[in-house]
């Protein structure tokens, strides 16, 4: 068994993947986008729990003064696209 995502851009598109699901030939799965919890939709697998969990382990550790800096840069860029 092998897992695809796609990304349908027509009506029809979808009309076609659930004709060859209802003869059998693939199955529809609905997945979250994303594995991060907090978000909403549907709960999110134990792998891509532990998976989450090991990313944010292995992720650089930055004090707060400092992520307090990155922020106060990175909002600054952001209001300055939005005008």
């Amino acid at each position: 068994m092998q897992t695809l995502k796609i990304e349908l851009t027509r009506e029809k598109s979808l009309e076609a993947l659930q004709e060859l699901e209802r003869q059998h030939l693939i199955r529809i799965v609905n997945e979250p986008d994303s594995i991060y919890g907090a978000l909403p939709g549907n709960p999110i697998s134990t792998e891509d729990f532990r998976k989450l969990i090991e990313q944010s382990e292995n992720s650089p550790l930055v004090n707060l003064t400092e992520a307090k800096r990155q922020w106060a840069e990175h909002k600054k860029k952001l209001k300055s696209l939005i005008r």
